[in-house]
């Protein structure tokens, strides 16, 4: 077996461990969401979406062209490049989603703080201090992190799981729903 194939292999093996390492920290802070956010009312909760991402099966080196020849060193090394890359990201949402995790208990642990996993995934801001919103990709931000993560055509890359994603949802406060149905 030469090079490339002992490390393609080796790297397949880090890109299915760190999503499973990552499924489980995504699954962990969803049962915490919901741990805490149990006692709140139902208008003010959240309700937190799971995506969890698609493990990646260990499949054959054929499947992405022939080892004898049919690629160039040239290709052998842009699809090493791509696993490096992707398996980088995996490991930095894993470690992401730890502090996360650690956050959501320490902040549950304190008695001043209302909504323990409700806080700004980037800048770690309470959503009792400012507007927090929910992102497709289930993690929260605050406006003023989403001003500085937005590209120029306007679309918002989350920067914990490094895609471009959307707002889920927004911050229901029912006291200024009460307030706005008062102005009227």
């Amino acid at each position: 077996m030469d090079e490339y194939q002992s490390r393609w292999r080796a790297l397949k093996v880090f890109e299915i461990l760190f999503t499973r390492l990552l499924n489980r920290q995504i699954r962990r802070r969803w049962l915490l969401e919901h741990h805490y956010m149990s006692d709140t009312p139902v208008l003010q909760r959240f309700q937190p979406v799971v995506f969890l991402e698609r493990t990646p099966r260990l499949e054959r080196l054929a499947a992405f062209g022939d080892v004898r020849g049919s690629q160039s060193r040239q290709e052998q090394e842009e699809v090493l490049k791509c696993l490096e890359f992707r398996m980088r990201l995996l490991r930095a949402r894993v470690e992401k989603g730890k502090e996360l995790a650690a956050e959501i208990e320490r902040r549950a642990k304190s008695k001043n703080v209302k909504y323990p996993t409700h806080f700004c995934h980037t800048c770690v801001v309470s959503g009792e201090k400012a507007y927090v919103h929910l992102t497709k990709c289930g993690h929260r931000i605050c406006r003023d992190c989403m001003i500085y993560q937005t590209t120029p055509d306007g679309k918002y890359q989350c920067s914990i799981c490094f895609r471009p994603t959307s707002i889920f949802g927004l911050r229901r406060d029912p006291a200024r729903k009460r307030q706005v149905l008062l102005d009227r």
